[in-house]
């Protein structure tokens, strides 16, 4: 097991909870719970040369601890969680889902891409928290951010981490206000922390870490279904990124008018490790809600110099972020289309379908001539137990059907089995 203690500021603030009046309401109001999540992958490439199949199954356990925090005006509380991954099913052919490492060197007399998956894994996060006057908090160690500029995957075992600092404070009415920076990354199937760097994007960005990572996020919240979010992003000397969102719903006859705006704004920055970046992108969707029912179209198209910037290993906060594909090269235009289903309309509470269509076209794509051309659908089915001995066990089955011009067509399929132990 791989154990992280991720900063001296999280190793200076142990004494002080062990010192702490009696603990106060460390351990009163502290959690204890484990999360389990059985988790089969396959993706099945459609053309080309190479691996044709990835297919594995992995279970994942995450055991948790939440303090409260100690008493007074200024309160001291950690977080824990140990996770661990064991392979239910793999071979060094099938291998590559993201569930679980891999070995570094392919097997004997094997194709390239044969790599043993490992049997198992554990890592350890760990997140100290500081609580002033009830409005501010900090928080130091593991820190996965939910922001539009940075979105760690969760889309395998377990969620991509990142090792650093992060303030809240919530001092004004309907105003959330975050800082943080970053120094340090841990991929969703990995046990070591590494550099924080650009994602390749299909060749458009070298593999190149820059420095730190900071972030200022400020969430407004206008009314009761509509917010405004401001965020500043800069990966030290390689580029610094503005977003701009608007998201809410508005009464319309016997249902909801619903939208969301998303804005970015990309520049590079310092010593520009990744080169050249000049990138904006626009998002706009828009719908209707009735009865269970959601159908909205949007469009969304990237200008500028290069693709869409983001972190390697991160999902994006691009209306067109798919299960497989993302739609960010260089001047891609995508048109959108997403419906969902809550059968709690008809009396089935918990049980939720979702289908998204995206199309994009006129990509420029590094070593590929010509106009890029992509689509992708997918399609989710959920159900989670809303009452009784198994609530919240949850079931999901996600299909997606990527087909492109300039890269290798796939059918993707992931059935997850979640479940929390409360202690």
């Amino acid at each position: 097991m791989t154990i992280n203690l991720s900063t001296p500021a999280l190793l200076g603030a142990l004494p002080l909870l062990v010192m702490a009046d009696a603990y106060g309401d460390f351990f009163k109001d502290g959690k204890t719970f484990v999360d389990t999540r059985t988790f089969y992958f396959q993706n099945d490439y459609r053309d080309g040369p190479g691996q044709n199949r990835i297919e594995e199954a992995a279970q994942g356990l995450t055991f948790r601890f939440q303090s409260g925090y100690t008493p007074g005006a200024v309160g001291f509380g950690l977080d824990t969680a140990l996770m661990m991954g064991f392979k239910l099913d793999s071979s060094p052919e099938r291998s590559g889902s993201g569930l679980l490492p891999r070995d570094a060197q392919s097997v004997p007399g094997g194709p390239a891409y044969a790599r043993k998956s490992q049997d198992e894994y554990s890592k350890l996060a760990l997140t100290a928290k500081l609580r002033l006057y009830q409005d501010t908090g900090v928080r130091t160690g593991s820190l996965m951010p939910n922001l539009g500029v940075l979105q760690p995957s969760a889309t395998r075992l377990f969620t991509q981490e990142f090792r650093g600092t992060e303030v809240t404070n919530t001092s004004l009415s309907g105003l959330t206000l975050k800082a943080g920076r970053l120094d340090r990354e841990r991929l969703r199937d990995s046990t070591d922390y590494q550099g924080i760097s650009i994602a390749y994007a299909n060749g458009q960005y070298p593999q190149t870490s820059g420095g730190n990572f900071d972030y200022f996020a400020a969430d407004y919240r206008l009314a009761k279904d509509t917010s405004l979010t401001y965020n500043l992003a800069r990966l030290e000397d390689v580029y610094r990124q503005h977003f701009v969102g608007l998201k809410g719903k508005l009464p319309a006859g016997p249902g909801q008018f619903v939208s969301d705006i998303r804005l970015f704004d990309s520049r590079d920055t310092g010593r520009s490790e990744a080169g050249a970046i000049d990138n904006r992108v626009y998002g706009t969707q828009f719908g209707y809600e009735w009865r269970g029912h959601t159908l909205q179209v949007g469009y969304q198209q990237v200008d500028g110099e290069g693709a869409f910037p983001f972190l390697d290993g991160t999902a994006t906060y691009l209306l067109t972020e798919m299960m497989i594909a993302n739609f960010t090269k260089e001047q891609e235009r995508s048109w959108l289309t997403r419906y969902d289903y809550d059968f709690s309309a008809v009396g089935i509470p918990g049980l939720l379908f979702t289908v998204r269509y995206t199309k994009g076209y006129n990509a420029e794509v590094v070593g590929f001539a010509g106009e890029g051309r992509e689509r992708e659908l997918d399609t989710d089915l959920g159900y989670t137990v809303p009452s009784g001995s198994l609530k919240g066990l949850g079931l999901r089955w996600r299909h997606g059907v990527m087909r492109s011009n300039y890269a290798r067509g796939s059918d993707q399929d992931r059935l997850i089995l979640e479940y929390r132990f409360v202690l």
